[in-house]
């Protein structure tokens, strides 16, 4: 079977560790950024932050790579899954 896209939800201004650690693990994962202005005080900061905010996507082979661990890794939260099966996308 070919690789495959899921959502995963990843904790709270986690996403920079979620993604890290996934891809370290072998993972392809993709996580859409905005760039975003914002206003404190005189200054204008711009800061890039998820599109979709609290879930990225993530490619795998739900036959041949070891899935499971993905819920357990720093970052992430969970697999979104639909009536408890993991449907892609």
């Amino acid at each position: 079977m070919s690789k495959e896209w899921f959502v995963l939800q990843f904790k709270a201004n986690a996403h920079g560790r979620a993604v890290k650690n996934l891809n370290q693990q072998g993972f392809e994962t993709f996580l859409p950024l905005q760039n975003l202005t914002s206003r404190k005080g005189s200054r204008f900061l711009n800061t890039n932050q998820p599109l979709f905010p609290g879930y990225m996507f993530i490619s795998f082979d739900r036959m041949d790579d070891h899935w499971g661990k993905i819920n357990n890794t720093y970052g992430v939260s969970r697999l979104i899954t639909f009536n408890s099966i993991l449907k892609s996308i």
